[in-house]
């Protein structure tokens, strides 16, 4: 990855609706060289997923605790088949971080007993994003 590609993924970080053309335009490039690259990008995994956010949506961060006799990996792919935002794995107290986006408080908090329910987790903290 280059400076250009981290222009244009910073571009869609920003406005993830921009269009290859406007994108091209503010790179240098062309049309056809900016989808190029993203789909080269999006094959080799820089790019896991395209998302929506809404305004209206509940949003927390959730910070998970594993086990050591479970790989934090296989707990952390399971959060994400949950569906849930962004999964990290981190260090410090806590093993993965996760923010959690959902239309209301209840279908967040049913994500966060599911996350629970999964084993080799040992704790969580959870927190609702205010602003």
């Amino acid at each position: 990855m280059d400076e250009t590609d981290r222009h244009i993924l910073g571009i869609l970080r920003n406005d993830g609706r921009s269009s290859f053309v406007d994108i091209a335009k503010k790179v240098g490039l062309t049309e056809g060289a900016v989808r190029a690259r993203l789909r080269k990008l999006y094959e080799d995994g820089t790019i896991k997923r395209f998302t929506v956010e809404t305004k209206d949506d509940v949003k927390a961060v959730m910070l998970v605790a594993t086990s050591r006799s479970v790989s934090t990996s296989k707990v952390s792919g399971e959060i994400e088949a949950l569906g849930v935002g962004r999964v990290y794995e981190i260090s410090g107290n806590f093993d993965i971080v996760c923010f959690v986006e959902s239309e209301s408080i209840d279908q967040v908090n049913s994500i966060v007993d599911k996350i629970r329910e999964i084993d080799g987790v040992t704790d969580t903290s959870t927190s609702l994003v205010l602003k």
